[in-house]
């Protein structure tokens, strides 16, 4: 049942055959699936790896290439024989589209269709894939900004009229609120999705706690432009009773890894990245032991990541430290410690988060720890700062620490240093979902990073600001011209990585 339900399984290879998926020809029968939420529970499991993408294939042009380079968690090396490359801020056209049309139609709205169909638009498994719906918009509209999202739903198809931004995140705070509502009464352990749920295996108040982290998340992505609705739903998503992702035992991972960890397929067999020079600087000033949980020694038995941005790598880029996870290693969506340094920010802005700034970022470090089996020390009383990089080779890549922020909190310290020392412990402990840490460094400028080795952009992105948002795929221009038009007209700039999105700009 669970083989057949799956959509997607491991393709070989790497980019050059990101359309070569195997689909099981013979899928389950109605009659094969009859049974309490059998049909919608397989359908719930191919929805699940918009959370945590597990085909390496997606993963790499999705996560690697823009999610983890974009937030410096690893470093692509570019050996696909083109001269556009995401690292370089000149991805080439039908890469810009990809994740759109991935997500938007095979992850997303593909099952969601036949869920809504199947529920009548109503039940657990309906607002479940809501919020999963949810989930995957957010990263969406991260890339790109304003999404079809409120009209999407009148026939199966997702060819419609955009949202602008604010209209967006209103509609998506309701219906994630209506999905909260729905998973609290059915909150437990249902046994239907054990081996469908990749994430939780049917724990349903588990996936309540990711929905109320969901939405924390979603309102300190709007604290700009409209800081009072972030800190309201902010608030909520604290004070809910049904809690929020804060022990180890309630992060999201995922074993939705149908070829192998897809982290590992692309750095370490295919050999097409290494963790960040970024990651490995702070951390090794720091002297953070989380290090040697996250990354392997490099060739002379340092800690040394790669640069970001180089045009291509020649000899010795196979000499940097890679990333420690293994080929049966769970894909993070979100970890323990973000819902503190979410919390430590809110109250860095005042809002009744639980606590004080203080008190939650050290929590946040020291949930952190925990997660990932390392032993804390005295490291929140640390007063080191991130080290100057030294590459392996090319002594031309070397480059001066871009910030003196150190571990230990000081409440005497000015808004804008305490709120750079949350976001760089959130990036840290965030590891290797750079999702999150790209969306931060738009909206707050923090952390503070290597400068890219070669910019390459054409349409005005820049090394200090880096890629602020990816270009409308080809696709929507092709079938939603119109559509996709008037979202642009939305942006408030040129349809280009070098537009601030609604929620990056500071009013």
């Amino acid at each position: 049942l669970i083989m057949g339900g799956i959509l997607l399984l491991g393709a070989a290879g790497c980019t050059d055959k990101f359309e070569d998926f195997n689909t099981n020809p013979k899928p389950p029968t109605m009659g094969e699936m009859e049974g309490d939420f059998a049909y919608t529970a397989t359908l719930i499991g191919n929805m699940i790896p918009v959370v945590a993408i597990g085909q390496e294939n997606d993963f790499q042009m999705i996560y690697q290439m823009i999610g983890c380079e974009y937030g410096r968690m690893t470093s692509a090396s570019n050996m696909w024989g083109t001269d556009g490359m995401f690292a370089t801020y000149n991805p080439r056209l039908g890469w810009q589209g990809y994740p759109f049309d991935k997500m938007m139609s095979d992850y997303m709205y593909t099952p969601y269709f036949k869920i809504r169909d199947a529920s009548n638009g109503e039940g657990l498994v309906y607002h479940w894939a809501n919020l999963l719906r949810i989930f995957g918009t957010v990263q969406i509209s991260d890339m790109y900004g304003p999404t079809p999202f409120t009209m999407v739903g009148s026939g199966n198809n997702f060819a419609v009229a955009y949202d602008d931004m604010p209209d967006l995140y209103n509609a998506m705070f309701a219906e994630l609120d209506e999905a909260i509502a729905a998973l609290k009464e059915a909150s437990g352990t249902n046994a239907t999705f054990a081996n469908t749920d990749y994430i939780y295996h049917g724990d349903i108040s588990k996936w309540v706690k990711f929905a109320n982290t969901l939405k924390l998340r979603m309102a300190m992505r709007i604290v700009n432009p409209n800081p009072t609705l972030a800190q309201q739903k902010a608030e909520e998503a604290v004070a809910d009773m049904g809690g929020l992702i804060s022990e180890p035992a309630d992060a999201a991972w995922s074993d939705n890894i149908p070829g192998g960890n897809a982290l590992n397929k692309v750095t370490a067999i295919w050999g097409e990245g290494r963790i960040s020079a970024d990651i490995t600087a702070y951390m090794n000033g720091y002297s953070d032991p989380r290090l040697e949980k996250y990354a392997k020694t490099a060739e002379d038995g340092s800690y040394t990541g790669a640069r970001s941005g180089v045009y291509r790598y020649s000899e010795g880029f196979s000499d940097y430290s890679l990333t420690i996870y293994e080929s049966g290693d769970k894909l993070l969506s979100i970890s323990a410690s973000e819902s503190w340094f979410l919390r430590a920010e809110g109250a860095l802005r005042g809002w009744n988060m639980g606590g004080t700034a203080k008190e939650l970022y050290e929590q946040g470090v020291t949930v952190s720890m925990q997660e990932r089996g390392a032993t804390i020390g005295n490291y929140l009383e640390s007063e080191a700062t991130p080290a100057n990089y030294t590459a392996l080779e090319n002594a031309s890549y070397n480059c001066a620490a871009q910030s003196t922020i150190c571990p230990k909190y000081d409440e005497n310290a000015s808004f804008e240093t305490n709120l750079e020392r949350i976001i760089v412990q959130k990036w840290l402990g965030n590891f290797p979902n750079g999702w999150e840490s790209w969306a931060d460094f738009r909206r707050t400028g923090y952390p503070k990073w290597f400068p890219v080795v070669n910019n390459l952009s054409t349409d005005g992105v820049t090394s200090e600001r880096g890629m602020r948002r990816i270009p409308y795929p080809q696709s929507e221009f092709n079938t939603n011209a119109a559509n996709v038009k008037a979202a642009i007209q939305m942006l408030g700039g040129p349809d280009t990585g070098a537009t601030d999105l609604w929620w990056a700009k500071k009013n």
